[in-house]
């Protein structure tokens, strides 16, 4: 349409017609502008090369402006030493930490991470797990104690792994931990070995850093860990 068209069949007033069409055209990039025809007439871009626009142009300028926030804010923030108050939520129970862990590895979709010192949650985690790898988590990876290796049951269950995992070992390792999607979310589980007398209980916070720094860790240790062959 030309610009008297589009004010009528828009009801935007015709002395404000060339300047949301500017707008459009100009700033948001959604619109053309045939140049050729007098007057000029207008034709939207689809809906999708709109969104494609609308979501780059807002990508640059949260980049330009998170930069420039981060760039001013962050040394006068860090100059105050204020306590950050967050949220640490126990899962008390056997049972409770289990759903939890589950839950997790149903969710992932690109990898899983798992610490685990203990036969026990190897063993229920491995039909999740397997389920996990077949709708395309193909990134799983799994720690364990070298001592452990040594426990027939500890081995059986590795074995199993060995075909949707890759698995590795160092000397020690504390708690069980599972790590979703490169730190999207963590759960750290710890079992009576650690507190005698006391019920299973599982950690995990709202802090933004905690899934990034428990999957920092894991990398860290993972790395320096050996490569487990089983026979």
């Amino acid at each position: 349409m030309d610009a008297r068209e589009l004010s009528d069949a828009s009801g935007v007033p015709y002395s404000r017609i060339y300047n949301i069409l500017t707008q459009l055209e100009k700033d948001k990039m959604w619109i053309l502008k045939e140049e050729s025809s007098r007057p000029s007439k207008y034709f939207s871009k689809s809906p999708d090369e709109a969104l494609v626009i609308a979501k780059k142009q807002y990508n640059e300028s949260f980049d330009e402006h998170s930069n420039k926030i981060i760039h001013e804010l962050t040394p006068i923030y860090e100059s105050h030493d204020t306590p950050i108050k967050v949220a640490l939520y126990i899962h008390r129970g056997r049972n409770a930490c289990i759903s939890r862990g589950l839950s997790l590895i149903n969710q992932a979709h690109n990898s899983i991470y798992l610490v685990c010192p203990e036969h026990e949650f190897l063993d229920i985690f491995y039909d999740d797990a397997k389920k996990a790898r077949a709708r395309g988590v193909t990134d799983i990876k799994i720690l364990v104690e070298e001592s452990s290796l040594k426990d027939k049951k500890f081995h059986d269950i590795l074995k199993k792994y060995s075909e949707i995992a890759i698995i590795r070992s160092r000397d020690q390792v504390f708690g069980t931990c599972i790590v979703m999607d490169e730190g999207e979310d963590a759960f750290i589980i710890l079992t009576q070995k650690f507190f005698k007398g006391l019920s299973y209980f599982g950690a995990l916070t709202d802090h933004v850093a905690f899934g990034p720094a428990a999957n920092y860790y894991f990398d860290y240790l993972y790395k320096s860990a050996k490569e487990v062959v089983l026979k």
